[in-house]
C-alpha cells in the first residue's frame, strides 16, 4: 500500500509530466521577427489597394481613341455618364483582378467589406415589406464593368479619405494570438510625421498570412 508521502510524491511527478507533454505539443509562439517579415511584404500591397478602395481610384484611360469607343458604347447623353473607363496599364482590367490582388491581402471577411463597397454600392431599406418599400442608394458602386471596360465613377475623388500611414516595422510588438489569429502593435507615421500606434489582426490561411484589419 502507498504510503502519503509516497502519494504524494507520485501527484508531484505526475503533475510534471502532463506539464511537459502540454508544452511539447502546444503551438510555438509567432514572434515579433516574424511577423515582420509577414507584414513587410503584405503592408505595401495594402497600401496600393487602400488607393483603389479608399482614395482617387485607378487611373483613367487617357487614349482618345479608347475613351471615344467607351462613350459610343452607350446609348445615351454623353453628359449623362458618370463613369469613365480605366487605364488598363495599370494593371488591373477586370473587376476580377482587382479582387484576386485584394485576396492576395486580406482574409476574405474583410475582402468582403470592401467588395461591397467597391462594387455593389451601399444602399438602404425603407418601408420594407410595405406598400411603400423602396431603396435608396446613398453610395454607387465605385468600379463597374461596361461593354468589356472596367470603369472608375467619375466623382470618386469626392469620397476620398487622407491617406499616407506609413509603418515603423522595427517597433513591432506581439501583443496576443489565438486560433483567430495574431494581433500586433506598432508605430506608423502620416506624411512622415509621428502618429497613433496602430494594432493589427493577422491570420494565418491555407494560402498564407492575410490582414484582417484596415491600414489606412
Amino acid at each position: 500500500m502507498m504510503s502519503k508521502g509516497m502519494k504524494r510524491a507520485f501527484c508531484v511527478l505526475l503533475a510534471a509530466a502532463f506539464s511537459v507533454l502540454s508544452l511539447s505539443c502546444s503551438k510555438p509562439k509567432h514572434t515579433a521577427e516574424e511577423m515582420r517579415g509577414i507584414l513587410g511584404e503584405l503592408l505595401p500591397k495594402s497600401a496600393e489597394l487602400n488607393e483603389i478602395y479608399f482614395g482617387d481610384g485607378l487611373p483613367t484611360n487617357r487614349d482618345e481613341d479608347a475613351v471615344r469607343a467607351f462613350y459610343e458604347s452607350f446609348d445615351t447623353d454623353i453628359a449623362a455618364i458618370s463613369y469613365e473607363p480605366v487605364d488598363p496599364s495599370c494593371g488591373y482590367e477586370t473587376v476580377d483582378d482587382i479582387k484576386a490582388a485584394t485576396l492576395e491581402v486580406f482574409t476574405e471577411e474583410y475582402a468582403q467589406f470592401l467588395f461591397d463597397r467597391a462594387f455593389t454600392g451601399i444602399s438602404a431599406l425603407f418601408n420594407e415589406g410595405t406598400e411603400t418599400e423602396h431603396r435608396t442608394t446613398a453610395v454607387y458602386a465605385m468600379y463597374l464593368e461596361q461593354d468589356g471596360f472596367l470603369t472608375k465613377r467619375v466623382n470618386l475623388k469626392d469620397d476620398a479619405i487622407p491617406l499616407g500611414r506609413t509603418y515603423d516595422l522595427d517597433s513591432l510588438e506581439v501583443l496576443r494570438e489565438n486560433e483567430t489569429g495574431v494581433q500586433v502593435r506598432l508605430k506608423s507615421f502620416f506624411d512622415g510625421q509621428p502618429s497613433v500606434d496602430v494594432e493589427l489582426w493577422l491570420t494565418e490561411t491555407e494560402v498564407g498570412w492575410r490582414l484582417d484589419s484596415p491600414t489606412y
